[in-house]
């Protein structure tokens, strides 16, 4: 099982109610892949160091989530369709 860490900048005006839509899509997905979220932090709404698009500010949230590898192009491509997620990273931690 591979360990990743997932940042999302989500539309400023998406509230509570839209966040755990995507991050429960985000859940639904590692599961799917023998995974699941190990820990989450909402970082809340921040400015953006540039604009994207018309956003200057997005809510921030990371997850540390664990799944198979085959997972990743599930999720990626998951959270390029979903209309709220302005930009996402996801990176594999370092095996330690």
């Amino acid at each position: 099982m591979r360990q990743y860490e997932l940042m999302l900048l989500v539309h400023p005006d998406a509230d509570e109610e839209r966040l755990g839509a995507v991050v429960e899509r985000v859940r639904r997905v590692a599961s799917d892949h023998g995974g699941g979220v190990v820990s989450e932090d909402n970082w809340g709404r921040r400015k953006l160091a540039y604009k994207i698009g018309r956003f200057t500010e997005a809510n921030y949230h990371m997850a540390n989530i664990e799944m198979e590898g085959a997972g990743t192009t599930v999720l990626e491509n998951s959270l390029k369709l979903t209309d709220d997620v302005i930009r996402h990273l996801l990176i594999r931690k370092d095996e330690e």
